[in-house]
């Protein structure tokens, strides 16, 4: 008979948020790595074209380097995203409920006991 599996924990939401937002910076340096890449191979065909390629060339060479920046900026606000949302996430865990919660919690035990008490001295029982 085969063992029984145990039920893994769900990671918590700070936690997932926090892997997927690392997989997004993975992501982003491979397509960094990718496009320094290809800059570096565009560069070194330069020389062995002709006139109406070159023209090309360097439209890809810009299209590429602009790439680039908005990788970059990309990066940075995923970052910012990502401890704006640890920052929400802690202030939420450690958040006490507001008062009017609190009050309404109290109200509705003090009235269950008043039911509860009324009617174990109910006369006759």
């Amino acid at each position: 008979m085969p063992a029984a599996k145990t039920p893994q924990p769900r990671p918590s939401a700070a936690a997932a948020a926090r892997a997927r937002a690392e997989d997004d910076q993975r992501q982003l340096d491979h397509v960094m790595q990718s496009l320094e890449a290809a800059q570096k191979d565009l560069a070194s065909i330069g020389g062995s074209v002709g006139t109406g390629v070159r023209d090309l060339r360097r439209d890809v060479n810009k299209l590429i380097r602009d790439a680039r920046r908005d990788v970059v900026k990309m990066r940075r606000a995923v970052q910012r995203d990502l401890v704006r949302l640890q920052k929400d996430l802690s202030k939420a865990a450690t958040a006490k409920p507001s008062a009017s919660r609190r009050r309404a919690t109290t109200a509705t035990s003090r009235t269950a006991g008043r039911r509860s008490a009324a009617s174990s001295h109910q006369p006759g029982r």
